[in-house]
């Protein structure tokens, strides 16, 4: 008796096929042939299938409903508090109006004094010493110069950091290995710098913090007295020290009781790295008028 067509798998071809105990009673076209392509039809669209729920399990562009979704990363900007239109009782009023396009960048590079090249070796113009920036802006109080007020300091901005060589993808060639072969008279060879390793440290850079905008206002309180004035962006090195990049300083800035000064500056950045910061003038302005209502 036949017992029909048995359907079986072959793992190498990932495929069905139908097998007659009779083989001499096949024959094309015949019921063995549609229960094979019934088969081969569920093995691709069978709903357990492993591919298909890869294929299903994509992760959409568009969150779901409720999951939190992160603020987008955008140039830092400076944002100050509003301060009274009038000074504090007993104090002036010293607001520095800002200038220009209020930008400055900084660049993975930036170091003031950058040392000579070394003679036959390639200068690697991608290189980063670069790590952070802040401003500030303080004031001395002339006769007071042991206590210098500290006006406003920025937050440290990021703009690099040491990450694993393998992390960030820097990973070069170890080059020549074995003696080398000098010329004889001659003293050795340079030695070559360490080759880097996926265990390497090397620097990041972050391009999104690397501009901040400045408001056109900064408003201070101050006591009564002439002022010098000073205002500089300090840069982080890869040593993790500090040294000032651009600086601008005014002297002399009068400061009254109940009135304010204007004092004037500018901060642009223009085409390439052309950066403009500068303190330029001070001018007392005239006396607060009293409110309505005040007694003479």
């Amino acid at each position: 008796m036949d017992p029909g067509p048995v359907a079986k798998y072959n793992p190498a071809s990932m495929t069905f096929f139908v097998v007659r105990n009779l083989a001499h009673k096949s024959r094309p076209g015949g019921r063995e042939v549609v229960v094979a392509a019934c088969l081969f039809g569920q093995l691709l669209f069978f709903p357990g299938d492993p591919a298909a729920g890869v294929r299903d399990a994509a992760p959409s562009a568009t969150p779901a409903p409720g999951e939190p979704v992160p603020p987008p990363v955008h140039p830092p900007e400076i944002l100050v508090a509003p301060m009274p239109p009038t000074p504090a009782p007993g104090k002036g009023r010293l607001a520095w109006v800002i200038a220009g396009n209020r930008r400055w960048c900084t660049f993975p590079d930036d170091r003031l004094v950058k040392p000579p090249g070394r003679p036959g070796q390639p200068e690697d113009k991608n290189e980063i010493f670069t790590f952070g920036y802040e401003f500030s802006i303080s004031a001395v109080k002339r006769g007071n110069a042991a206590s210098p007020l500290m006006l406003f300091e920025s937050p440290l901005y990021r703009t690099a950091e040491w990450r694993l060589a393998a992390k960030v993808g820097q990973i070069r060639s170890t080059g020549r290995v074995g003696p080398a072969i000098g010329t004889p008279g001659e003293g050795p060879s340079r030695a070559r710098p360490n080759p880097k390793t996926p265990d390497s440290l090397v620097p990041y850079w972050n391009e999104s913090y690397r501009c901040v905008t400045f408001p056109a206002r900064l408003d201070f309180d101050l006591e009564p007295g002439t002022y010098d004035v000073y205002i500089a962006f300090d840069l982080l090195n890869r040593e993790g020290g500090w040294v000032h990049r651009m600086s601008s300083y005014l002297t002399d800035v009068p400061i009254e009781a109940a009135r304010s000064t204007l004092l004037d500056g500018t901060i642009n950045l223009s085409a390439g790295s052309e950066r403009q910061v500068e303190l330029e003038s001070s001018t007392l302005q005239r006396e607060t008028s009293p409110s309505a209502g005040a007694g003479p």
